[in-house]
């Protein structure tokens, strides 16, 4: 049975529940080919024709020309248009010219350097000695490879902990540097991408020590600010090449609507089990299938929900992938996949970017991904020949699920979301002006490559007695380096971790510790269930012990929000939306047991743990009396807190976070405003970037939000408008008619 027919087969399938709610036709294209002048070496240009590539896509020429002439490149493209080579070319000519060359690659995840080491190894280009340098690389091959390799492919943690601090090791590497490579740059936003961009200009300052100025060329998905974000992160102008040339077999989008089974309380079908019918549809009709989803644990029990289900002859021809398998099952996966031994594969977002996995038919994305810009990414891992392909991005109980569910043309039309980076945050320059110190002493003129605020920073640090002035530089003070005690995930705070008579399970940030693994909380880990024992504030520990357990359990917490200092404020309808800093003080007093499935509260307990307080950026509504002056308090607060969770929610449409990323707050009063109010804040101390973008397109995204809870069908409220399962006061009030009045009348009829 063919792709189309399979899948407008579906809506009318009695063994599947699901609604067809939306399938989106996307016409096959060819290739546009463009040259190079002067063209390739003849012995490079005859090693791709072995490979089969006789020509370059127009955007790889011009790519390339750049690259060429001495400019900082970003090339922005879909799956599988051959970004790859847009580096892989200019390093290997380099290198036919210039045998001692080097090139430093630097990729999000281990799993992608891998691969894109074998891209190397296909050149067969004699001078060319590619090699990975990570986590996984053995000691005593690190050495080998710090002598011999002129490529090096790596990722940020390995070059914040183990090059950067060691460069008098890697001086020969770095006198010879030529090319820096930032591949999938869309992966490095927020907080992580923050570290990064400090990273790369700890890179750029030891290189220019050694005497070497690399041209930097960076690759993404497609993304709102390319340009921004590669300037952003290197401290460099780029040039921009965001056309795709690259030639695309007929491709068909299906949005899957998982059925109402709760009315009243608007719950539908569990995703996963939508997904897994779906997945074993496809499999039994022999579609060669990759399903997407968010969690390690989805990605296991789709796949086991759908290998009980398939024949003998089918069922080992599917397989889990996700992160924490071993290295070498990992390659055996992705070896069957791309030999086409494999009709299935569930995986997480670690298939998603660059790997190749061969040619598939199809692509079932469980739930959005949070993000246009992935969904795409991972739609397209389908159909990477000119053959017809589908995707079907399966609906969650989301509020950005049921959006899209509902306004298909947001999803396929819109703009992609900006990437956000600060790496003007307090605690991450401080940390990284450190790190710099320690490298090399500071001086002033080092501000030119870290940032304006580096004086400021770095004041701090000779306050805090960790720099000291000596010969009119600043150097580090003490003999143990700071890159080890800095995690390049989060913004700063003590990390805790997470143990059980089985040994070390995890790490976890402060801040969710308190709220996630407070006393008696239920914490899982890799589907596992286990109680906290203990939380140890002083050797930030936390003891779990193994058990299952009925119930689950949901935090309460109480904040306070200080406005700091205002930066921008403008009219909004007949609101007044503000930006600037605020201090948020956040305590955890107890926590609900509730029964798993009903949601029925077994107890609630107290808790005393000490307040989490920190400085972040935000924005906020300041409501005038004329909006709300006829409602009672209840119905007051419980319309602003709908407002505010919905708010949250529709956030990620348009910039690239999570809603872990934001917090929030509604009140009836607030005492620096006088007034109601809503705001929304950035969950990391110093912020990530996130409060600008959220400020600029204020009117849209609070338009937004009133469609998402007025276009939903449930009566009172539920997980896909204003339900928050973040909520630290256990969802209570929240008035979803309310909140569509309140915001109709603010924002004006729409």
């Amino acid at each position: 049975m063919g792709l189309e027919e399979l899948v407008t087969g579906w809506a009318n399938d009695p063994d599947l529940d699901g609604e067809l709610a939306h399938l989106e036709r996307i016409k096959a294209h060819g290739a546009i080919f463009g040259d190079l002048d002067p063209p390739l070496p003849a012995e490079l240009a005859d090693r791709l024709a072995e490979l089969g590539i006789e020509r370059l896509y127009r955007h790889q020429a011009k790519a390339i020309s750049d690259i060429r002439k001495g400019l900082n490149t970003v090339v922005v493209a879909g799956t599988s248009s051959g970004k790859t080579l847009c580096y892989t070319i200019p390093i290997a000519e380099r290198i036919l010219k210039q045998p001692k060359s080097t090139a430093l690659l630097l990729y999000p995840t281990k799993a992608l350097a891998q691969d894109q080491l074998r891209s190397f190894g296909n050149l067969a280009i004699d001078d060319l000695v590619a090699a990975t340098y990570d986590g996984d690389t053995e000691i005593d091959q690190r050495q080998w490879v710090r002598k011999n390799a002129n490529v090096i492919l790596t990722n940020p943690d390995m070059l914040h902990l183990g090059i950067l601090p060691n460069h008098a090791k890697w001086s020969d590497f770095f006198v010879r540097l030529k090319y820096v490579v930032v591949d999938e740059m869309h992966m490095f936003r927020g907080i992580f991408g923050s570290h990064v961009a400090l990273i790369l200009r700890r890179l750029r300052r030891l290189s220019a020590h050694y005497g070497a100025n690399p041209i930097v060329i960076f690759t993404s998905a497609t993304i709102g600010n390319p340009v921004d974000l590669a300037t952003k992160l290197s401290g460099l102008e780029v040039s921009l090449r965001d056309q795709d040339d690259s030639p695309s077999g007929e491709k068909l989008i299906a949005l899957w609507n998982p059925p109402i089974e709760d009315e009243e309380q608007g719950r539908r079908r569990s995703a996963m089990a939508e997904t897994s019918d779906l997945f074993v549809d496809l499999v039994r009709h022999d579609h060669h299938t990759i399903v997407f989803s968010r969690s390690r644990k989805a990605t296991e029990l789709i796949y086991v929900w759908s290998r009980d289900r398939l024949d003998p002859a089918r069922k080992d021809r599917i397989a889990p992938y996700r992160a924490g398998y071993t290295a070498e099952s990992r390659r055996d996966t992705e070896a069957a996949l791309f030999s086409g031994d494999l009709l299935g594969i569930t995986a997480t977002n670690a298939l998603e970017l660059g790997i190749d996995v061969g040619s598939l038919d199809a692509a079932i994305i469980n739930t959005f991904p949070g993000t246009i810009s992935s969904f795409r990414q991972q739609a397209g891992r389908a159909g990477r020949t000119q053959r017809a392909s589908v995707a079907v991005l399966v609906g969650g109980e989301d509020a950005l699920d049921q959006y899209f569910m509902n306004h298909p043309r947001e999803l396929f039309d819109r703009t992609p979301e900006s990437v956000v980076v600060n790496p003007s945050n307090p605690l991450v320059l401080q940390a990284h002006v450190a790190c710099a110190a320690h490298e090399l002493p500071l001086k002033p003129s080092d501000a030119e490559l870290l940032g304006d605020d580096t004086e400021e920073a770095a004041t701090a640090l000779v306050a805090e007695g960790h720099l000291e002035l000596r010969r009119g530089r600043l150097m580090w003070a003490h003999q143990q380096p700071p890159a080890p005690r800095i995690s390049i995930r989060s913004s700063g705070g003590p990390t805790y971790t997470i143990t059980s008579d089985e040994g070390l399970l995890g790490t976890m940030e402060e801040t969710r510790a308190f709220t996630d693994a407070h006393p008696d909380a239920v914490y899982l880990h890799q589907g596992d269930t286990y109680v906290v024992e203990e939380l140890d504030l002083r050797r930030h520990e936390i003891r779990v012990r193994s058990g299952k357990v009925n119930y689950y359990t949901q935090a309460k917490s109480e904040k306070l929000l200080e406005v700091l200092q205002t930066f921008e404020s403008r009219p909004l309808g007949q609101m007044t939306q503000h930006f600037g800093t605020i201090r948020v003080e956040s305590q955890v007093v107890g926590y609900q047991k509730k029964k798993i499935g009903s949601g029925e509260t077994i107890s609630h307990e107290w808790l005393d743990l000490p307040a989490s307080v920190f400085e972040t950026q935000g924005v906020w509504l300041e409501i005038p009396e004329s909006l709300v002056g006829d409602m009672s308090t209840d119905r007051l607060l419980g319309t602003l807190h709908a407002a505010e969770h919905a708010g949250i929610a529709m956030l990620p449409l348009f910039a690239v976070c999570d809603r872990w990323d934001i917090g929030g707050l509604s009140t009836n009063w607030h005492p620096d405003l006088g007034g109601p109010a809503i705001f929304i804040y950035e969950a990391y101390p110093g912020g990530a970037g996130i409060s600008p973008v959220a400020f600029e397109i204020g009117a849209d995204h609070w338009a937004a939000t009133r469609e998402a809870i007025r276009s939903c069908p449930c009566k009172a409220g539920c997980p896909s408008c204003v339900v928050s399962p973040k909520c630290g006061n256990f969802n209570e009030p929240l008035d979803k008619q309310g909140a569509v009045d309140f915001l109709t009348s603010a924002l004006g009829s729409g």
